[in-house]
């Protein structure tokens, strides 16, 4: 909330000194935009007081360097047209959402209890709840005013869809499974060390910056320590790559992933796939055809994976876990046969 609030509140005072223009006339400015200052001022005070961040101080020592990584081309420049080339919007996505509710339908048909074989992996559950959740808010958002919340939720699916094929997907024995386990929290457990470093490293105190990574009493408390000479996880591609192995064009997940990227930074791409006008009105927040095939089609692809593959790890592989695996999988394909002739990636 305190983020939000001082986001909007930023980008309101941006758009006024450069597009001065556009505000509406019979609204008063200087009254409306004193009044939103006063307002963000009071979320302010009242968030620091819960998560305790308050104002940083600055650092005292020299800013690390950032080593960035040369970005490997996707796009090709010769599939570029020109503005009068376009065609009209005239995609519809209905046949798409139609797909997307029969899979939504299966996928509520069988659950299991995450605890129903002893103590399971604590991956396993993650991967086979938060899908569930995930896929959820999916569902709820794409049709709401908060439809960019379906494109957040999404990405978030495929991404953890990747990095679960690669954790889970065609190991040999339990020791690989392990190993690749301890590799895989190890990335997070570092993050979350780097993380409280950078707030301390900035003037935030180092109770409060801790405080925000603690769990709850109810959670049972996994080992802290970060294995020496840990290996980080494959770069996103590389996974994304593996789970889209079985598709015609392997390539196609990066680039969808890419695309979903546009929307959630807020780029200028991502911006014309959220806004539309109408008969001279503006629509904003309203996903176009092709992203919001695109948002169904990952989001079916990647909870079908998630809630697959942890259905059998839970269930050790029983027969009702395989079936429910099949079945995702295949209506999950058959989302994506009607949503790529709105989209056309793969």
């Amino acid at each position: 909330m305190h983020v939000a609030a001082v986001g909007v509140t930023v980008t309101l005072l941006g758009v006024c000194a450069a597009v001065p223009e556009c505000w509406p006339p019979e609204i008063e400015q200087a009254g409306f935009l004193g009044t939103l200052l006063r307002l963000t001022e009071e979320v302010v005070a009242a968030a620091s007081a819960v998560h305790g961040l308050g104002d940083p101080k600055p650092s005292a020592v020299l800013p690390p360097k950032v080593r960035s990584k040369a970005r490997t081309r996707r796009l090709r420049p010769e599939a570029l047209v020109a503005p009068g080339d376009l065609l009209p919007d005239l995609d519809n996505a209905g046949p798409v959402v139609t797909a997307a509710r029969e899979y939504e339908a299966f996928v509520s048909s069988w659950v299991t209890s995450p605890w129903v074989h002893d103590d399971p992996k604590l991956a396993s559950v993650l991967a086979y709840t938060s899908a569930h959740s995930t896929f959820s808010t999916v569902m709820h958002t794409f049709e709401e005013h908060a439809a960019v919340t379906s494109v957040f939720a999404a990405r978030m699916l495929l991404e953890e869809a990747a990095r679960f094929t690669w954790l889970a997907q065609a190991l040999q024995d339990d020791d690989e499974f392990t190993q690749r386990s301890t590799r895989y929290f190890d990335e997070f457990r570092a993050r979350k060390k780097k993380t409280i470093a950078l707030f301390a490293g900035n003037g935030v105190a180092l109770a409060a910056a801790t405080r925000l990574f603690q769990m709850p009493d109810s959670v049972i408390k996994g080992p802290e320590a970060i294995s020496k000479g840990r290996q980080p996880l494959p770069p996103i591609d590389e996974m994304l790559l593996l789970l889209a192995a079985p598709y015609p064009e392997p390539g196609w997940l990066p680039v969808a992933y890419s695309l979903l990227s546009q929307v959630t930074h807020s780029t200028p791409i991502g911006l014309t796939h959220m806004v539309r006008y109408r008969h001279e009105t503006l629509s904003a927040h309203d996903i176009s055809p092709e992203m919001l095939a695109l948002t169904l089609d990952v989001a079916c692809l990647g909870s079908a994976r998630l809630l697959g593959m942890s259905g059998l790890l839970l269930t050790q592989g029983s027969e009702e876990a395989q079936q429910y695996a099949l079945g995702l999988e295949q209506r999950a394909r058959e989302v994506h046969n009607t949503a790529r002739l709105v989209h056309w990636l793969d």
